[in-house]
């Protein structure tokens, strides 16, 4: 599975693992890991600079994606 497909998962989408072939998903506490992208949004909002809000953004999704790459346990379906 590439670091795409990873990012992509959730408790509600389960693929194939491609070394084994059993259905997995992402632990349902990887649900957390949008809470950066959140802030971000949160802080573009509030932010009177359309370059610092924009900067919040991007920054709150790359946590957010790093997070469900590295940090959240895949778990069977």
């Amino acid at each position: 599975m590439s670091l795409v497909q990873k990012s992509a998962l959730g408790p509600g989408r389960v693929v194939r693992c491609g070394s084994c072939g059993k259905a997995v998903a992402a632990h349902p506490a990887g649900m957390l890991s949008a809470i950066p992208a959140f802030l971000g949004g949160y802080h573009a909002l509030e932010s009177g600079s359309a370059l610092a809000g924009g900067a919040a953004v991007a920054a709150g999704l790359a946590v957010m994606v790093a997070l469900q790459v590295f940090v959240v346990p895949l778990v069977k379906a």
